[in-house]
Order: structure tokens, then C-alpha cells, then sequence
């Protein structure tokens, strides 16, 4: 099967622990592919190193997605260490842990409001301030693996039960509960929620994005990015994963194994889609949605209509394990922990290193920078040159 040769280049069933009964999922953790081609040429680019880098914990395989907020950076490990540093200079302004006991963290970084918020594998969520400051922790019903969104004094945490519970940032409160089911089998690469002008946006593993109240939970709209194909339920696989992509006008996701789309943002309805899946969720800025599909080719394409800009075979097909925008240029690791910058107007390859920078988790993007957790534990910023 297709499919299943694709998943087999960076996957590794696993149980799923959490208390849902019956179900599995697929990490995309993963080793390189013995059908990968040499990488394309990269003629006249520069060698990228990073602008800095913060160690934050030992070397552990992690899920953790940095943020960037105000100016701040800030990041987590699986052993519950957080830290906070500039996101200019990488100088450290904070670093505290989850109180001993609580466990290891699963979901995080979450920041707005003036929280951080992280989740642990004990299905607990913790709040502190900037400084590390414990503000509340409460127990959810199951684990999340994403990062929380906070906006309008609400918490938004998608748990792996498919579920989606909205929080009061005041106390950790439950405000309400959108209650969705999942396939028997999904990626273990959640969706990431965005929360904005009173409204949240997150994906799902049926491939739908959904559109909710923040205030209520109520659900605003639910569109369609891709349906499931074919007989198996490797084949049907369609988890959104990443982070959906906002602007004043339209929401756009992909699905893996499947499209990505863009929607109008009040109503929901379609405004363009194309047959390119992705692990790692679209961009959006003021010209283009770019996004790397799941056979290893990055794309920018037109805004309003979906049309291909650019295209390049980047990883040749390798797995993109974090897409961020830096500066004038698209910054992409692979799942071989090589790094390279791609010129957002043309899609040429300006930089590039070679297998150093192994990450799991994606990247987060700031100004100029962006920010990945390396399996040895560092938080690095890669910098548009």
C-alpha cells in the first residue's frame, strides 16, 4: 500500500496509554527513508548555523512546540523544566519546573494573557506567570500533546479523546467541553488550536477544521479539508496536524493524506483547495500560504486563489518534521536533522546544514528567527540569512 510505505518512513505504532479504550496511534517520531534521493543542489547558499541556542533539558525525544510572545521565547522539556528567554539574543530570563511529583509534560507551551500553560501525562494542567509563578492546576479528563491556546480569558486544551475543554484563565475552572470522536487509529500529532478576536480554530483527525465561540464552546462552523480514501484505515488516515493558519479573511489547514484548503473565516465556507497533504500544518503571510507536503516538496501558493507560485523538491522525499517563516525566508528540518532556508519569493534554497538539528516537536516563528527543541535537550534559533 502507498500509505503504508509512507507512514513506514517515519512511524512507530504504539498503544495508546491514555484511559481511552481501543485506540492507537501512529508517532511521527521517526528515522529516515531508504527510498530518500540526494537532496537537490544547492548552489551559491550558505552554510546555516544557529543564532543562538539555550540548553533546557538532556537529550529526550520531544513533541514540545516552543512559543514566541512579546519578544519572549519560550520552551519546554518532557522532564518539566520550562524556561523563558529573549528572543533576540537567547539570554535567559526565567527557568522554573512542574512541583515534584506531577510528572512529565506532554502538551505545552501555551502563552497569552500573561500565563504559560503546560499539560502532563497525568492529564493536568498547569498555569504560572512569566516568572514561574504558579497561578492554578487542574485535572482534565485525558492527556494533551498539543499546546494550549489562550485568548480572551479563556484556555483552550484539545486532549487525545478528541475532546476540546475551555478553561477560565482566572482559575483553571471548566467553562465548557466540545465533545468530538476520533478513528480507531490516528497519527499522534495533534492538531494545534489558534484562539483570536473571540473565536478558536483546530482540526481534527476526521479531517474538518471547526470554528467555535470562545465564550461558550459553541460551534461556529465546521468545514471539510479532505475526506478519507480507501480501503484500509492506514489508507484513510487524514489527521490535521500543525497549527491552522489565521488572517482577518480566511482560515486555511491540511490534512495528511489529503488537501489543503482555505475558508472564508466568518462563515466557512470553501474558497480554494488543493491535493497536497502535510504533516506539519500551512503559513500565511501577506502573499502566499506555503506549506511542505508529506512527499517531502515545499509550495507557496496564492492566497486568494490557490495557485502555485513556487514549488521545490526540498527534502526529496524526506519528512518534514518543522516549517517556520524567518525573516524573508521559509526555514524546514527534516527528519534526518537537516536544515534548510528557501527564499519565500522564489523558492530557491539559500541555506542549508546537514543532519544537526534533529526535532520532533515542529518550530515556533518570531521576527526574524525560528525556534525548534533539538533531541539534545536545546532550544535553538535559526536565522534568516
Amino acid at each position: 500500500m502507498a500509505a503504508l510505505a509512507r507512514i513506514a518512513q517515519f512511524t512507530a505504532l504504539s498503544v495508546c496509554v491514555t484511559a481511552l479504550s481501543g485506540c492507537s496511534y501512529f508517532s511521527w517520531l521517526g528515522g529516515s527513508s531508504s527510498k530518500t534521493t540526494p537532496l537537490p543542489k544547492a548552489d551559491g547558499a550558505a552554510a546555516i548555523a544557529p543564532a543562538w541556542t539555550l540548553a533546557v533539558g538532556g537529550s529526550q525525544a520531544s513533541a514540545l512546540v516552543p512559543m514566541v510572545d512579546g519578544g519572549k521565547v519560550y520552551a519546554a522539556h518532557p522532564d518539566g523544566t520550562i524556561v523563558v528567554a529573549d528572543e533576540k539574543t537567547g539570554a535567559q530570563l526565567a527557568r522554573f519546573s512542574l512541583p515534584q511529583g506531577a510528572g512529565k509534560l506532554s502538551g505545552g507551551v501555551g502563552v497569552g494573557g500573561g500565563l504559560v500553560i503546560v499539560s502532563s501525562q497525568k492529564a493536568e494542567v498547569f498555569a504560572f506567570d512569566a516568572n514561574g509563578a504558579s497561578k492554578w492546576r487542574v485535572r482534565v479528563p485525558t492527556e494533551s500533546i498539543v499546546p494550549a491556546a489562550i485568548s480572551d480569558g479563556v484556555v483552550v486544551v484539545p486532549m487525545v479523546d478528541g475532546n476540546i475543554v475551555g478553561l477560565d484563565a482566572k482559575d483553571g475552572s471548566r467553562k465548557w467541553v466540545i465533545q468530538r470522536q476520533i478513528p480507531a487509529l490516528t497519527l499522534r500529532a495533534g492538531s494545534i488550536p489558534v484562539a483570536v478576536r473571540g473565536g478558536g480554530f483546530i482540526g481534527t483527525p476526521t479531517g474538518r477544521l471547526l470554528a467555535f465561540d470562545l465564550a461558550t464552546g459553541a460551534v461556529g462552523w465546521e468545514a471539510t479539508v479532505a475526506n478519507p480514501k480507501g480501503a484500509s484505515e492506514l489508507e484513510r488516515l487524514i489527521d490535521i496536524a500543525g497549527r491552522p493558519s489565521i488572517d482577518a479573511q480566511r482560515a486555511c489547514a491540511s490534512a495528511y493524506q489529503g488537501r489543503v484548503a482555505c475558508f472564508d473565516l466568518q462563515r466557512g465556507t470553501p474558497i480554494w483547495s488543493r491535493d497536497i497533504g502535510s504533516l506539519t500544518g500551512t503559513l500565511l503571510d501577506d502573499k502566499y500560504v506555503y506549506v511542505v507536503d508529506d512527499k517531502g516538496s515545499a509550495y507557496a501558493l496564492d492566497r486568494s486563489t490557490g495557485g502555485t507560485i513556487w514549488k521545490q523538491d526540498v527534502l526529496a522525499g524526506r519528512i518534514a518534521t518543522g516549517v517556520a517563516l524567518a525573516g524573508e525566508n521559509l526555514v524546514v528540518i527534516d527528519n534526518e536533522g537537516n536544515v534548510h532556508s528557501l527564499n519565500k519569493a522564489t523558492g530557491r534554497i539559500v541555506a542549508r546544514s546537514l543532519g544537526t538539528t534533529k526535532i520532533s516537536g515542529g518550530m515556533a516563528q518570531g521576527a526574524s528567527f525560528g525556534y525548534a527543541l533539538t533531541g539534545s535537550g536545546q532550544l535553538v534559533a535559526f536565522g534568516a540569512r
